[in-house]
């Protein structure tokens, strides 16, 4: 049968009180990131960075001209 808090002993209710504290940091962290993801997609007109874009890194001091870096694909 389910005990309230202050029918627990002392040992008891630490116990109580990290796993509340676990298992609301697991949910939140759930649901924040759910928040995020709504966030992100709710409107089109936000933009992030994707692993899917065209734009390359340019080196800096890289040779211009024939020279090609040796970075340069």
């Amino acid at each position: 049968m389910q005990k309230f808090l202050y029918q627990l002993n002392e040992t008891d209710r630490r116990i109580v009180r990290k796993w509340r504290l676990v298992t609301v940091g697991f949910y939140g962290s759930i649901l924040a990131g759910m928040m995020v993801y709504a966030a992100l997609h709710w409107n089109p007109d936000v933009n992030y960075a994707s692993a899917e874009s065209a734009a390359h890194a340019k080196l800096a001091g890289a040779p211009v001209g024939d020279r090609r870096s040796p970075f340069q694909p």
